[in-house]
This record gives C-alpha cells, structure tokens and sequence, in this order.
C-alpha cells in the first residue's frame, strides 16, 4: 500500500521515492514505461493498493515552479484472475518538465520504501566550424555536475477529515450516509442480447444471500441497462466509490470469469443513486 512520495535532491541524480508497506520479493516485477512523450513514464507497481487517506487526490500538478513534476497520478487496477484470487496493481503516470530518465533503484528500496532513480537528460548545441559555415547538432547527454539546479521536496498535502470530505460533493454525502444497501446498477457491455439481466437474474436468484452476508448490507439493483455500442467490453469491469472498495471486491468473487475494478471516474460522481456499476462484458456466459 502506498501513502507518500518524496523528491530527494541530488547533484546528478535525484530518487522519486514513494513510501508505505510494500514486498520485496515483488520488485522484480516492478514495471518503468517510457511514454509517448520523452516527458512521460508509467510505473506499473503489482499486489499494490492506495491509502485514500493520504491519497485524497490521485492527480497531483500544483508543485513549485522551480521543480521537476509536472504532473503525477495514482490509478489502481484491480482485476479476478481465473482462480478466484484478487490481483491489485498501481500504475504510476509521471509527467516532468524536462526529459528524465527513471529506473527502479532496488538498492534504494525496501518494505517500507520503493526508490527510483532520475536521471536527467538535457539538449545541448554544439557548433562545429566547416568551410565557414556553423553546423548545429543537438545531442541528448546526462545532467553534468557543473549544472545548478535547484530541487524541491515534494509531499502530498494532509488534510484533515472535515477537509478530505469536502474535496467533492459525493463523497461527503456518501461519507455521512448510514451504509445499510449496497445500490448496483448493471449495464450491458457485451454483443451478447440480455446481457445485463441474465447478471442480474443470477445475481438476484443464486447469490443475493451470499452477498448480503459478504457486504454486510442489503443488495439492491436500481438500474439494468445497456451501454452504447463504442463502449463494448472484452471483460467486466466493476466501477466503484472509493469508500466501497472492500465491498466491491467481495462482490466480484461472487461473479464468473474474470472482472476489472476500478474507482469511479471524476466525470461519473455525480450518480448518488449507485454505489457500484457492473458493465457486463463479453467474457460473461
């Protein structure tokens, strides 16, 4: 589980550290993707979650104009594996302001910290004279010592409760209201006709029981729809508030075949009538 960050300065090479409780024996999965932007890297960290508590945001881009993030958010991706078994992973989408080079430092990192290494790569000019004329090239060369930077220390803000339920209108309400009924929407996101209810017949006739026992709440389906057609799915995916995770996962060892969790988007808060949305996607028989 992760719970903070920290920019350590160096000279040459500073550490993006971020801390909390982690296993060791999974660092060798740890994944660093270069994007599409030499500004941009993912890090995709596996069997890990984040603590919402000192994570109120996953999206983080107010940092010092002096400093060397531009941007850097935080999206879990929880999926069932065939088994039954829940597998988390994090990935992490850094943004810089200048080309870096990122790389996991294992020497760095232990159970309590997972270190990685900038190295920053900068564009020089360098004019060769020929027959008068002045050639330039443009060469990409590791930071030199002679450069000045000057580095901040960067650590999410702490907020109290009262400001943490403030952050969006949902969650205060949410946070407020007495949990006794899980309400489920469920869409249909596969080519196949009825898809929605056929989940919702087998959730409602065989496993109502079982998951009002697991949630320790009624369960209740508001909405049985169909999503549109751009929006079809390979796999379920199951959208939840971020207060409901615990009662999401439980509802997805119930389910068949294998699901994707994931929070719910900012853009779909608004929805006070659901807690969860099940979109049904084409691996459900």
């Amino acid at each position: 589980m992760i719970e903070r960050f920290d920019l350590v300065p160096d000279k040459q090479t500073p550490y993006l550290t971020f801390e909390g409780f982690f296993e060791p024996s999974l660092f060798s999965l740890i994944q660093v993707i270069p994007g599409d932007k030499k500004t941009e890297t993912s890090v995709i960290i596996p069997k890990t979650f984040i603590n919402n508590i000192f994570f109120a945001e996953t999206e983080i881009t107010s940092f010092a104009e002096e400093g060397i993030l531009e941007k850097l958010s935080l999206e879990e991706k929880i999926k069932r594996t065939n088994n039954g078994e829940i597998d988390p992973s994090l990935i992490l989408n850094i943004s810089t302001m200048v080309n870096y080079k990122i790389e996991f430092n294992e020497e760095k990192s232990d159970s309590r910290r997972i270190t990685f290494s900038m190295q920053k790569l900068k564009k020089m000019l360098i004019s060769t004279i020929e027959k008068e004329d002045i050639v330039e090239k443009e060469e990409t060369v590791s930071q030199d010592e002679a450069d000045v930077i000057f580095w901040s220390v960067f650590t999410p803000r702490m907020v109290n409760k009262r400001e943490k339920i403030l952050l969006h209108p949902v969650t205060a309400l949410m946070s407020y209201r007495q949990f006794d009924q899980l309400n489920v929407a469920i869409l249909n996101a596969s080519q196949k006709q009825n898809g929605a209810h056929r989940m919702a017949e087998m959730l409602t006739k065989r496993h109502k029981l079982s998951i009002e026992k697991k949630i320790g709440a009624k369960f209740n389906i508001v909405n049985i729809s169909s999503v549109r057609e751009q929006e079809i799915l390979p796999k379920t995916k199951i959208y939840f508030h971020a207060n409901l995770m615990k009662q999401a996962i439980k509802l997805a060892q119930v389910l068949p075949g294998e699901q994707l969790l994931e929070p719910f988007p900012a853009s779909r808060l608004s929805k006070l009538a659901t807690d969860v949305e099940i979109f049904v996607g084409k691996n459900f028989e």
